[in-house]
């Protein structure tokens, strides 16, 4: 049987003698009660009811045995006013024969049981036993209960704190923050004093990296440490508190100007000179702050979070331990960024989102033989939007899973018509790294081969080589499932990041496309740096067994050096400017 609650029976009676309070008019029956149970219990005894409530008031008894018919009181009247007053007594009444429905009704209103005269000995132990033992238990249920309340105002108190403060740094949280600024601008709308309020936001530069290398309990020490130095830089009247999980927010009343603030940014990079070492290592925090003023800012608590979250994402796209106030340009530029974002997320089903191809020709025959997907944002008012544009802000979103799922699903059908049309053109498609770290890409890419038909020999999905640097494990990993689907990979505008040839042996891919910058610096004359760094390119790529693809080529003379140093593919306004698919055919394929 599965029970609601349990509780311990407390008290052992082989310690302390339970008190037991005997209650009867006659005096032979208090002697023989005494006698029977004083050797387990302490017995006392009186011939009095006023008496008998009198001890219990004075003295602490766990049994009380009481007999029905006292000399102008009856015990049902006692069991009551004893019961009333003390709940966890046990009251056993005594009875004649002829009181056996007195003592019966003596149980309803709270005694636990009855012995009846004359009596019997062992009949008067058993009940006493008993009786002892559900005052044990009465004992335990009570302690439960205390224990059971004083846990749940334990929860509560905790449950408090966090809605409040946050349990890593014990600094308030946005929402007491927020609550705090609120009532603080109101205070300085009745003031007549001319003192502004600032209100800093804070974001620690290294943080994400400092999780993802040394684990969340080891940021976790940092943060805390870094929050404590902070707190340090700010007066009693301010507060400082948790945000997001890398930044911080303070608002500083009653400055005299933007200076003061400034000054507590400065306080704030001094404080953090000094590593922070854990584990023993050393680690070295920056900051990056964005400042907002009330009144000159913003109206109340919201506005000036926002307007300070603005000026912070500008001293982040600046640099690293900078610090910018907001302005009303940056304002009009996040209404902007805003505008766009939404502009977005109705693309795909408003179908502003399109396609286009690039031709890719195979350097030795100057034959087409396949084709980049290439995206653009034909936005229904600004017309077409590139890339560089709004692929930035899709990646920051998330929206670039949806809209790569859109791209993929695009090209992959794209490929299944030059298919059947006869043209066996291989169809690029450039990867996004959330794409590659999503989980259950590869199945998904899976699916829309089976969906729309094409035979995956003729894809080809490129990444960039910062993905396979930072994460070359996970990346190899899914790349190998993604080259046993029958999709070769490609690493796109190779030589622009961390290139380091040792690792393309050890990684799953088919080939490189050297960046257009490079082929773009090659010219008639003599050779360039560029030209002998696309040569060592080319022939290292191909002792590994490895394709090469040139972008960005536009002149006959970078074709013939392509030729002349056996480069494989070659694509660029050379051979055609990206289009829809129904003018690729236009090139001949």
């Amino acid at each position: 049987m599965v029970k609601d609650f349990s509780f311990d029976v407390v008290g052992d009676p082989a310690e302390e003698k339970p008190r037991v309070l005997i209650v009867d008019d006659e005096e032979v029956v208090c002697s023989l009660l005494k006698d029977v149970l004083g050797e387990k219990y302490q017995c006392i005894a009186t011939n009095s009811a006023s008496d008998a409530l009198k001890l219990l008031e004075e003295s602490e008894f766990d049994l009380l045995i009481c007999d029905i018919g006292l000399e102008g009181v009856s015990g049902i009247e006692i069991a009551k006013e004893a019961k009333s007053k003390f709940p966890e007594l046990v009251i056993v009444i005594i009875s004649g024969k002829g009181d056996i429905e007195s003592a019966i009704e003596a149980i309803r209103v709270g005694a636990f049981d009855y012995i009846k005269k004359p009596f019997d000995l062992e009949s008067v132990e058993s009940v006493a036993e008993r009786a002892m033992k559900h005052r044990r238990l009465l004992v335990g249920k009570r302690l439960y209960e205390e224990r059971l309340k004083k846990l749940l105002e334990d929860r509560m108190r905790q449950l408090d704190y966090l809605s409040y403060y946050d349990p890593i740094t014990n600094l308030p949280n946005k929402f007491l923050f927020e609550d705090r600024l609120t009532q603080l601008i109101a205070q300085a709308e009745y003031s007549e004093s001319n003192k502004m309020i600032a209100v800093i936001l804070i974001s620690f530069d290294q943080m994400k990296r400092i999780y993802s290398t040394w684990g969340a309990r080891f940021a976790d020490i940092v943060l805390r440490e870094a929050a404590l130095r902070i707190r340090a830089c700010v007066g009693a009247e301010s507060t400082v508190a948790r945000m997001e999980s890398d930044e911080l927010a303070i608002f500083l009343p009653r400055i005299e100007g933007e200076q003061d603030a400034v000054e507590v940014i400065q306080r704030i990079k001094d404080a953090l000179k000094l590593p922070i070492t854990v584990e023993n290592e050393a680690i070295l925090v920056t900051v990056s702050a964005g400042i907002s003023v009330f009144p000159k800012d913003c109206k109340n608590a919201q506005e000036a979070i926002k307007n300070a979250s603005a000026a912070l994402n500008r001293a982040k796209e600046s640099k690293q331990e900078t610090w910018f106030f907001f302005t009303e340009e940056l304002n009009e530029k996040l209404l902007r960024r805003l505008e766009m974002e939404m502009g977005l997320r109705r693309a795909i089903e408003t179908g502003e989102l399109e396609l286009y191809f690039q031709p890719k020709v195979d350097i030795p025959t100057a034959k087409i033989i396949g084709a980049e997907a290439l995206l653009r944002w034909n936005h229904h008012e600004s017309g077409m939007i590139m890339p560089s544009d709004f692929i930035p802000l899709a990646e920051e979103t998330g929206l670039i899973i949806p809209i790569g799922d859109w791209v993929l699903k695009n090209a992959f059908h794209q490929c299944k018509i030059w298919a059947d049309k006869g043209y066996n053109l291989t169809v690029s498609v450039n990867l996004s790294p959330q794409q590659l770290r999503e989980k259950g890409f590869v199945e998904k890419v899976e699916k829309m081969i089976r969906e729309t038909g094409v035979n995956p020999m003729f894809l080809e999905l490129e990444i960039t080589e910062t993905i396979l640097i930072k994460e070359p494990e996970k990346s190899a990993e899914v790349l190998n499932k993604l080259r046993k689907l029958g999709i070769k990979i490609l690493i796109d505008d190779f030589g622009t990041g961390y290139s380091s040839l040792a690792y393309l042996k050890k990684l799953p891919i088919d080939g490189l496309k050297i960046d257009k910058s490079f082929i773009q610096d090659i010219s008639s004359a003599a050779f360039t740096s560029s030209a002998e760094l696309v040569m060592a390119i080319v022939n290292l790529a191909h002792n590994l067994r490895l394709k090469v693809v040139a972008e960005g080529v536009e002149t006959e003379n970078q074709l013939k050096f392509l030729r002349f140093i056996r480069c494989d593919e070659a694509q660029g306004y050379l051979f055609g400017k990206p289009v829809l698919p129904g003018m690729f055919a236009n090139f001949s394929i």
